[in-house]
């Protein structure tokens, strides 16, 4: 009996984290907050990533869903394993890994529909964003409506083992060397949009420690790459956001004024969960 009480309540606690977590994704505020890959803990036989949402690198941990996903996926040596998850898994990802190896985790949503309440919201998006020639260009006089759509990796691993992935996802951050590896005093990464390198384009690097935050612009160089100094002692999210005008078949399946893509990458060279 008490065993049946139990599994009824995990299940309760389930679906209580899934509806927050639904409910959370069509909110239209959501596009302002960055969607990242957070390494929870090691279990015996599996480790626990949480679909974090939040702002400034301080966010919440939802569980997963299916509706949302459009793909997820373990790639190593570029050999892709799918991972598949049920309605609800909280921590949302619980897969399987080998630590000794270089192992990256990529999360694609679906698309997700958005109308603004207001001009202002929009354009401080825009400008937060860096697409200035944005604000010339479209109609005031409309409240804009948007389909977004998140692109976000985690890279795990403990030790200096490393592979370097090829183009897998239409907008992403793709890493040119191990942060692990202590010899590598910066990070190199390359940032891709469709299979081909983005240049002069605006990184927002995200670092903390326990006691201290810091953001960071950076842009791309014209071959598309960029770097960082790591440190062991701070966790790092880098993200990258496009806005652009849908093509006309686009237009014909998402019905938006805009489209916005965000890649994001999280690496921890020594691990603790910022939500904690």
């Amino acid at each position: 009996m008490i065993a049946f009480k139990n599994i009824f309540l995990k299940k309760c606690i389930i679906f209580f984290f899934l509806i927050i977590f639904l409910c959370f994704f069509q909110n239209k505020e959501v596009v302002a907050h960055e969607l990242w890959l957070e390494k929870n803990s090691n279990l015996e036989d599996k480790t626990l990533i949480d679909i974090m949402i939040g702002q400034n690198f301080k966010g919440t941990p939802f569980g997963f869903s299916n509706n949302e996903k459009e793909k997820l996926f373990l790639d190593n040596n570029n050999i892709i394993k799918d991972i598949e998850q049920r309605d609800g898994d909280f921590p949302a990802i619980q897969t399987k890994l080998n630590n000794n190896y270089f192992n990256v985790i990529n999360y694609e949503s679906k698309y997700s529909f958005l109308k603004y309440d207001n001009i202002e919201t929009f354009e401080d998006f825009v400008k937060e964003q860096n697409f200035l020639d944005i604000l010339s260009s479209y109609n005031s006089s409309k409240l804009p409506t948007e389909n977004y759509k998140r692109f976000s990796k985690i890279l795990i691993s403990n030790s200096n083992d490393f592979f370097q992935q090829t183009s897998k996802l239409d907008f992403e951050l793709i890493a040119l060397n191990s942060p692990f590896d202590k010899k590598n005093e910066f990070f190199e990464f390359k940032l891709m949009d469709k299979g081909k390198p983005l240049g002069n384009f605006q990184i927002t690097i995200f670092s903390k420690t326990r006691e201290n935050f810091t953001q960071e612009i950076i842009k791309t160089k014209p071959n598309g790459e960029g770097k960082i100094r790591v440190f062991d002692d701070r966790v790092y999210l880098l993200s990258a956001v496009k806005i652009f005008k849908p093509n006309f078949i686009q237009n014909l399946k998402l019905k938006s004024d805009w489209v916005s893509h965000w890649a994001s990458l999280t690496f921890f060279p020594s691990h603790f969960p910022s939500h904690n």
